[in-house]
């Protein structure tokens, strides 16, 4: 939690100042603290906490808890740590947004990491600030505003958004706990499912929330006749303020990193078969954390493959019995393919028989493991040797072995299995299980069975990266101080206007600065997709 929250500490800095990042902290490192706790602690005066606090509430970083049933209670304040490590996701962000919607999806989310939260109206007061007034421009930026809002990849901010999720989930709990006077454990445990669902029920009810349909009538002129067709359309309001929903872009970052592991694993072709697989149930995947895509047949994806497919000649089929010479079908080649991305052990495709005939699905829970085990063998492998690897492998394969039995799978001399095995068990890959056989319990009595345990490796390795992520930002901070005066010249208006102005020295310093940081950021944004795949995949 320390390395997390001096993380979060460093990005708000970066944002938002050194007072904001401070009252930040105390909330991270503390909990949830009240407005007198938060004076005391960072020794601010209070005027400067509220401002503090306004600020993070406004982007979404900050939530506050109120008193119930107007009883004389403080009011709570803590962080989201998981909404603040989400600001470093911005420029893929952005980057995303210029793929799908070009130059207008890129200002408007932009504009919306600036401002925390804005109303389309903003939007369209930054348009016109921008230059001349253009209909055509401003309709522009108000169709992507109006899309990525029916989309979700923009949500509406309502007044609950501003409690915690956890807080939300306790009043359900407590509101469903007053139905019973003497609670057992099944009604404990029903209590907590159904205070769950009422939660996922109300965020469900949330989908098209600052939403308004419509109406078109299209005139179909026929003869001696008129018919109206009527087409719904969705629209925001315009008094509704609407904030950038990280949960709909990592859910396109997830399919991307699946695609490019089949690429990488297969072949290019593979990664279209589940790249298409992801366009067929876009509009059905709602969740992170769901377990599989929605279910498509062979058919469904040949229609959204190119064409240029079925001559590729990348997979080799049973030919024909009857007609041997005759070259297989688009379907075929994706019915092969979706048996081979079946048959892999990394788990990519799952039959889903329940739901009809030839209907297949990707398997999102086993390739979470798939690809967090990847990385954690690499960085095995990269730190301690590939031998060493082998053995981490071998016990995560088979369970729980003795040395012996390590010995012989790794086909490694006693000496050095023993040598690695401790290696591993002091970086705390590996650990030990006693198994008594006698009851003294005596240690040389005892079978000592060697294991690894996935979470526990998984929880250190994502507080590595937030270490390392966390000095990368320190060292980009002190590049950018030792270079304060060098800056402070490039802000001058005449400067901007005439770079000449500048010596070689300082134009050869200004590219050199440039190069660090871009090395600094490139390697935040790899150490980020680790993140994205062990935290929030």
């Amino acid at each position: 939690m320390s390395q997390q929250a001096r993380l979060c500490r460093e990005i708000i800095e970066e944002e938002f100042g050194v007072v904001v990042g401070k009252v930040a902290h105390h909330m991270l490192l503390k909990g949830r603290l009240s407005l007198g706790d938060l004076v005391r602690y960072s020794k601010f005066t209070t005027r400067l906490v509220k401002e503090s606090l306004v600020t993070l509430i406004q982007h979404g970083l900050a939530f506050f808890t109120e008193s119930v049933d107007a009883r004389r209670e403080p009011t709570f304040y803590q962080v989201g740590a998981e909404q603040v490590l989400m600001r470093l996701r911005m420029m893929s962000i952005l980057q995303m947004a210029g793929e799908l919607w070009k130059e207008e999806g890129t200002d408007i989310c932009r504009l919306l990491f600036l401002n925390g939260r804005m109303k389309i109206s903003g939007i369209r007061r930054w348009v016109e600030e921008q230059g001349k007034p253009n209909k055509d421009k401003m309709e522009k930026y108000t169709r992507v505003f109006n899309t990525m809002a029916t989309e979700q990849y923009i949500t509406a901010v309502l007044p609950e958004h501003s409690r915690s999720a956890m807080d939300r989930y306790l009043a359900a709990e407590e509101k469903e706990s007053e139905k019973y006077t003497i609670t057992t454990s099944k009604e404990l445990q029903a209590i907590k499912k159904a205070a769950l669902a009422s939660v996922e029920a109300e965020l469900g009810s949330q989908e098209h929330a600052g939403m308004k349909r419509r109406m078109d009538d299209l005139v179909v002129k026929q003869p001696r006749k008129r018919t109206v067709a009527v087409v719904e359309e969705m629209e925001v309001e315009e008094n509704v303020y609407f904030r950038v929903n990280y949960e709909r872009f990592n859910m396109l970052f997830r399919n991307n990193c699946i695609v490019d592991y089949a690429t990488e694993r297969i072949n290019r072709t593979a990664g279209q078969v589940v790249h298409a697989f992801f366009q067929y149930g876009k509009d059905k995947m709602k969740m992170l954390k769901e377990e599989d895509s929605p279910s498509a047949t062979p058919m469904h994806i040949a229609n959204l493959l190119p064409a240029d497919v079925a001559t590729r000649g990348d997979i080799v089929l049973q030919p024909d019995l009857i007609h041997p010479s005759k070259a297989p079908s688009l379907q075929d080649i994706v019915q092969g393919y979706i048996s081979l991305l079946k048959a892999d052990t990394a788990g990519f495709v799952k039959s889903k028989d329940e739901r009809g005939a030839s209907q297949y699905a990707i398997n999102f829970s086993k390739l979470r493991n798939t690809l967090r085990q990847k990385i954690f063998e690499d960085v095995v492998r990269e730190k301690l040797g590939v031998a060493t690897c082998r053995i981490l492998r071998i016990l995560i394969d088979k369970g729980k072995l003795d040395e012996s039995q390590v010995q012989k799978l790794a086909m490694l001399p006693a000496k050095d299995t023993r040598e690695k095995l401790a290696m591993l068990n002091l970086k705390g890959f590996v650990e030990i299980q006693e198994v008594p056989r006698s009851a003294d319990r005596a240690p040389g009595r005892s079978f000592h069975l060697w294991y690894v345990p996935l979470d526990k490796c998984y929880e250190e390795l994502l507080l590595d990266v937030y270490r390392s992520i966390a000095n990368l930002q320190q060292r980009k901070k002190e590049e950018l101080k030792k270079r304060g005066r060098l800056i402070d010249k490039l802000n001058r208006l005449d400067v901007q206007e005439n770079m000449d102005l500048l010596s070689e020295g300082d134009k050869a310093e200004i590219a050199l600065m440039e190069n660090i940081i871009e090395r600094i950021e490139v390697s935040k944004k790899r150490l980020d997709e680790v993140i994205m795949i062990f935290r929030d995949f």
